[in-house]
């Protein structure tokens, strides 16, 4: 087995590093000697200059592996697109076995909102070679393998999930979640403002789409006592939301936050709402209910997994149904806020995650195949 300071040397390959994708790396490198590689995309839209930008990063990371590969003992990526065609081609070359985790642009597609990566000619067949050609896809949803979306685009119902946009697919599969550790997310007072929160980084339209930002300032207007703010509003991106949207007064538009200073915007919010369109197993509805906010969320992929019993799913994408949700959801029993911290802090403790993904890639690394 390849080993570096006796431990078996993982390569940590990734686009974007998110908090949920540093939150890996840091958790794998308990164990695994962790060498990463992050993947830039392209600076310009011009087709010419976004060739030449990704050609560079090909070459790039081509150097890198040749470099890494000969004493690696796994391959790990997060998202099946180009930027581990590379690697998966290599891999396999080599014999070096590669896991890919899958968080939800890699399998779902939502075509009024041009999003998914199976939407584009040219990334799609990309992403369909990583995912038929890796070792093990670890999805943090079963949804992300079969899920078909009612909420998106009604009355429409969308196929999703790698199954779906990937036919014929064989490659084995074990769904683990994200996690989250409940002492960095504290649970704040039971009595709390009429106050609604949503979190998302936006920048552009189509992320307020994504995102249900419509619904949320919609649903908001219908209840103008209560206070609704949207945390993650680039500056730069306000006034065209403003103009587009008219939100009303009780609608607060704020600018992103770092994650260290959300438990304090969870800990003064009521609700959390996650009126996704499509997603994966978003992070911030997670925390927000280790924070004890009474969850609101759409019937997409995994946030029913996350909200289960503890506040109210969401069939439609219709304002009214929401803010009746919202409205519901605002007078909580006294131990509701404790049973959303708990289901989050037992069924998906970053402990979890920690014994499942560490048993799962060992295997790999041994060379078992079974993964029944």
């Amino acid at each position: 087995m390849p080993e570096s300071d006796g431990r078996p040397r993982v390569l940590f390959i990734s686009q974007k590093r998110t908090s949920f994708i540093n939150d890996d790396l840091v958790l794998l490198s308990e164990r695994y000697d962790v060498r990463p590689f992050e993947f830039g995309g392209p600076a310009s839209d011009e087709p010419t200059r976004q060739a030449g930008a990704l050609a560079r990063w090909f070459a790039r990371q081509a150097a890198w592996l040749q470099k890494e590969l000969p004493r690696a003992a796994l391959i790990y990526g997060w998202f099946a697109d180009y930027h581990l065609t590379l690697p998966v081609w290599m891999g396999r070359r080599m014999q070096k076995p590669v896991a890919v985790a899958l968080g939800g642009f890699d399998a779902n597609v939502v075509p009024d909102l041009d999003y998914g990566v199976y939407g584009s000619a040219w990334r799609a067949p990309l992403a369909r070679y990583v995912i038929r050609n890796a070792s093990l896809l670890l999805p943090v949803s079963e949804k992300l393998i079969q899920h078909e979306n009612a909420f998106a685009a009604p009355p429409e119902v969308l196929k999703n999930g790698v199954a779906y946009h990937v036919p014929g697919l064989e490659t084995p599969y074990v769904a683990i979640p994200t996690g989250y550790d409940a002492h960095a997310w504290p649970m704040g007072p039971a009595e709390r403002p009429p106050v609604v929160t949503t979190v998302a980084y936006l920048g552009q339209e189509r992320s307020a789409r994504v995102k249900g930002i419509d619904l949320f300032i919609d649903a908001a207007r219908r209840l103008p006592e209560v206070t609704f703010q949207v945390v993650g509003v680039a500056p730069a991106f306000e006034p065209e939301l403003r103009a587009h949207y008219q939100p009303p007064e009780n609608v607060h538009l704020l600018p992103p936050r770092n994650r260290d200073a959300l438990a304090d915007v969870y800990a003064g919010t009521s609700v959390y709402a996650q009126l996704s369109r499509t997603e994966g197993l978003p992070n911030v509805l997670a925390e927000a209910m280790c924070c004890g906010c009474i969850p609101v969320g759409s019937a997409v992929s995994g946030i029913p997994d996350l909200i289960g019993d503890t506040g109210i799913v969401i069939d439609r994408p219709d304002p009214d149904v929401i803010a009746d949700a919202i409205h519901r959801a605002l007078t909580p029993g006294p131990d509701d806020r404790m049973r959303a911290r708990m289901r989050i802090a037992t069924q998906f403790s970053v402990e979890n995650r920690r014994r499942k993904l560490f048993e799962v890639l060992d295997r790999l690394i041994a060379g078992e195949e079974s993964w029944a």
